[in-house]
């Protein structure tokens, strides 16, 4: 039997309910909570011959605990002062979603050198690398939104990330968001209070070179800023 656990301080709470909800959608995968005074611990635990397929699942959510959830974490406590705007929300997840492979990389050959997933003890402890490079961007980020030399929010954004590379094609209607290039839905996750801003995030994720909008009513602040993401085409 394949088993492990999961520990995670009682404080992230988001990222506690993440886990538990998507958990519960890996097929024949068993699991447990118990509480401490501070830590949530979830046991898991699978049949050998099924186990590394389970095992990829569980550390592919870890990895979007650390990389999504504990990284907007990082950077909404670092840049105190933001109001959530669309266009502060498009910065903050172009900075999230920043150098998602390489950072992911780094995640799988430290989660492979230990025996369970303390998921808040590998960013603090053994992720110290990542977490230096997202002060340096936040750094950055912040100078360059001080001094006035960088444009616009949108322009920070590009700036700092990059548009290189951006090659998908998404389809946004009233009730799904898909990619269009790889034939698949896009995951929506619930970071913010505000529909509208997770959809940035997911948006941004994916790297699109072109939006089409399909019978969809956004926000004029939403509209602006899918523009500044991507070609935006509308389908009458």
């Amino acid at each position: 039997m394949w088993s492990n656990v999961i520990s995670i301080d009682k404080g992230f709470d988001k990222e506690v309910d993440f886990l538990l909800d998507r958990l519960k959608h890996i097929k024949h995968l068993s699991f447990a909570v118990e509480e401490s005074k501070d830590r949530i611990f979830i046991y898991l635990a699978s049949i050998c011959e099924l186990g590394e397929e389970v095992e990829a699942q569980v550390e592919e959510l870890i990895h979007t605990v650390i990389l999504v959830f504990m990284k907007l974490r990082f950077f909404l406590k670092y840049l105190h002062n933001f109001d959530l705007t669309h266009a502060n929300c498009a910065l903050i997840c172009s900075l999230v979603h920043f150098d998602r492979e390489y950072e992911t990389n780094i995640i799988r050959r430290v989660m492979s050198e230990t025996v369970d997933y303390t998921v808040d003890g590998l960013l603090n402890f053994r992720l110290r690398p990542l977490q230096e490079n997202w002060e340096e961007l936040a750094s950055l980020a912040t100078r360059l939104i001080a001094s006035g030399t960088g444009g616009d929010i949108y322009d920070i954004a590009s700036f700092i990330t990059g548009t290189d590379g951006a090659k998908s094609r998404l389809a946004l209607s009233s009730d799904a968001l898909v990619n269009l290039t790889q034939r698949q839905p896009v995951e929506i996750i619930k970071l913010f209070d505000k529909p509208e801003l997770n959809l940035i995030s997911a948006i941004i994720r994916e790297r699109p070179c072109e939006i089409l909008l399909k019978d969809v009513a956004l926000s004029a602040p939403m509209n602006n800023t899918l523009k500044h993401i991507a070609r935006v085409v509308t389908e009458n």
